[in-house]
């Protein structure tokens, strides 16, 4: 029943109206931000300093932060790692250019201090457990670097005598984000080593050459005796996972990618049409591919989304029976009462959701 106390209290959305009217970036129900500041980290990667307005945003480091921005009256959003430190005033993300992007072609050509963006609920298991081993490695690739970063510090913070290595992949010397703090962690922690591995070197070294067991038998000797965080673009996942999988050591591996998913298949008839159940909803359609989340919403259901990319969980569902296949990480679930995310499932047979 409706209070009488409930009844006088004004719609949060209402409030919100009249908030933007005194100041754009007051809200009660969606945390605001404004840019504080613009760095140049690399030739693409830009650094965008992020106030919000109701203060410090509690996250844990490696978790990534959904933001938010609406462009031509649509709101696109992408997830990013802070690479400040939890519990800090301001926000700060690195992002790449990627051409063609919507989010970061705006923050880099367009966006100025002062602009506002929104920001999600962080998000993520790309973290340090409570208690780690004394021994870490670290991956990183490309923009990928914002995520192994943060973890990085943060272990270092809690144990400044860890022994960690550092594996940062990047095409040319003059991409490699963060290089000057990386070699000051370096000369502070004695038991850090820090490779900066060039493709393209400037100044007639050979090539670094790739993620491969020579380069990490060369490089960490006892690298598959350590716990492994990696980041980066979908090949060095793709041979980390590979190496350490025939090594009968995949748990060791804890692995984070930005990247989008790779487009769907326009080929009707290439996609397997399976009868997909949504139980609570009482519904059961004829999935087509390529994604749980895209058979729901052409079914006309609204299940909640955030990244569309399986990053940031909020499409994360019960799957009740079935099989489907992670698009990101290939595995495939065919255990009962699982919980799967629909933006990056795949029906490979009947399904049924709690949805």
């Amino acid at each position: 029943m409706l209070s009488l106390r409930d009844a006088t209290l004004p719609d949060r959305h209402w409030i919100d109206f009249v908030l933007r009217h005194v100041d754009p970036a007051l809200s009660v129900t969606r945390t605001l931000a404004r840019i504080a500041a613009i760095r140049v980290e690399t030739s693409d990667i830009k650094t965008f300093v992020l106030r919000p307005s109701k203060g410090a945003l509690a996250f844990a480091a490696g978790q990534s932060v959904p933001v938010r921005v609406t462009l031509g009256g649509v709101v696109y959003e992408r997830p990013y790692s802070p690479i400040s430190e939890p519990g800090e005033r301001d926000l700060s993300i690195s992002v790449k250019h990627h051409p063609g992007g919507v989010v970061s072609s705006w923050l880099h050509e367009r966006a100025a201090v002062g602009d506002l963006v929104e920001l999600g609920e962080p998000a993520g298991d790309f973290v340090l457990p409570p208690s780690f081993p004394a021994r870490l490695l670290f991956v990183a690739g490309g923009s990928g670097i914002s995520a192994v970063y943060a973890v990085l510090r943060h272990a270092l913070r809690e144990r400044h005598e860890i022994d960690a290595t550092l594996l940062y992949y990047a095409r040319r010397p003059a991409d490699f984000a963060f290089a000057d703090a990386l070699h000051a962690l370096e000369r502070r922690h004695p038991a850090l080593r820090v490779h900066l591995l060039a493709q393209q070197p400037d100044d007639g070294t050979p090539s670094a050459g790739r993620l491969s067991p020579a380069q990490l038998d060369a490089l960490v000797p006892d690298h598959l005796q350590r716990e492994v965080f990696a980041c980066g673009p979908a090949p060095l996942l793709d041979a980390a996972s590979a190496h350490w999988s025939a090594a009968g050591c995949a748990a060791r591996l804890h692995r984070e990618s930005f990247a989008p998913l790779p487009d769907a298949r326009d080929d009707a008839a290439a996609r397997t049409v399976v009868p997909v159940t949504f139980r609570r909803s009482a519904r059961t359609v004829d999935g087509g591919g390529p994604t749980l989340l895209a058979i729901a919403e052409a079914a006309g259901l609204r299940p909640a989304t955030g990244c569309r990319m399986g990053i940031c969980r909020t499409c994360t569902c019960t799957k009740i029976a079935g099989r489907v296949r992670d698009r990101v990480t290939g595995a495939v679930d065919d255990a009962p009462m699982s919980r799967v995310r629909l933006c990056v499932s795949e029906p490979l047979g009947p399904v049924t959701l709690d949805l």
